[in-house]
């Protein structure tokens, strides 16, 4: 009998290998090439400062491509801080971010992540998804004891990276308040010198919230239900988050590091 590999484990094996190279590249190679590192827990505007450095620093962001031995930003979900050097860890109200994962778990957006709402469905099912705040108290203790995408869960990503004296820390919500002074912070933390204020202002203006839903709207895909960049609020969490939501932030360790970064319960 042969056994035939479905499109879905395919792209799976496709997405580990390169998965994989990307951290034995960064481990290796950042102080090198060198590798200005973008590091967060997924849905915490990784990508879009990444994207913003690129123009500012005017290097190559490869999004979607292989890392190659170049002076480049690279966008990744580390826990563990060996080996890497250049980073900056973006951090993000986790309230906001679980929201934010939870769409990404189980709706179709325009960043490919069928396998992801495929996966979610069967491990942890709900008989309505849109009912979000029903569900949420359910998904944090999922996502917070028996993690998949990514394997670690937040508490332990910010234990690992909050407080690092060799990691320049920036947050969403400072990106969102005053974008191009803490853009220009960043990148000369990571580089040593300030890069060119119309770079700066550039980056931010072409990166804007509206340029890129923009973007994003006109490679929409018929089977798309949510788009990949939804509201993008600041405190969006207080339609969705009830007691008992924020019970098992507090139960499952959130409470400690999200004070260490300032956010409140």
């Amino acid at each position: 009998m042969i056994e035939t590999v479905s499109g879905y484990e395919v792209k799976a094996l496709g997405r580990r290998t390169k998965a994989l190279r990307k951290k034995v590249y960064a481990r290796s190679l950042s102080h090198l090439a060198p590798y200005y590192i973008v590091n967060e827990f997924p849905k915490s505007g990784g990508t879009w400062l990444s994207e913003m450095l690129a123009m500012a620093l005017d290097v190559p962001f490869r999004r979607s491509d292989s890392i190659r031995f170049e002076r480049a930003i690279v966008h990744g979900h580390f826990l563990n801080p060996f080996g890497l050097r250049n980073v900056a860890a973006i951090f993000r109200d986790p309230r906001d971010l679980i929201v934010s994962l939870y769409y990404h778990s189980y709706f179709i957006n325009d960043h490919a992540n069928d396998l992801i709402v495929s996966i979610m469905k069967q491990r942890r099912p709900f008989d309505d998804y849109r009912d979000l705040p029903t569900n949420l108290p359910a998904f944090i203790r999922f996502i917070s004891t028996t993690p998949l995408f990514p394997r670690f869960t937040w508490p332990s990503f910010a234990s690992a990276w909050i407080g690092r004296p060799d990691v320049t820390l920036t947050t969403y919500e400072r990106l969102r308040q005053d974008c191009a002074g803490e853009l220009r912070r960043i990148a000369t933390s990571l580089t040593g010198r300030a890069p060119p204020s119309e770079r700066v202002e550039d980056a931010v203006r072409h990166f804007s919230l509206a340029n890129a839903k923009q973007r994003h709207e006109r490679r929409m895909r018929p089977e798309t239900e949510v788009p990949f960049i939804r509201a993008g609020s600041l405190g969006g969490w207080r339609e969705h988050f009830t007691g008992e939501a924020e019970e098992m932030l507090i139960d499952h360790g959130y409470v400690e590091p999200m004070r260490r970064l300032g956010y409140e319960i």
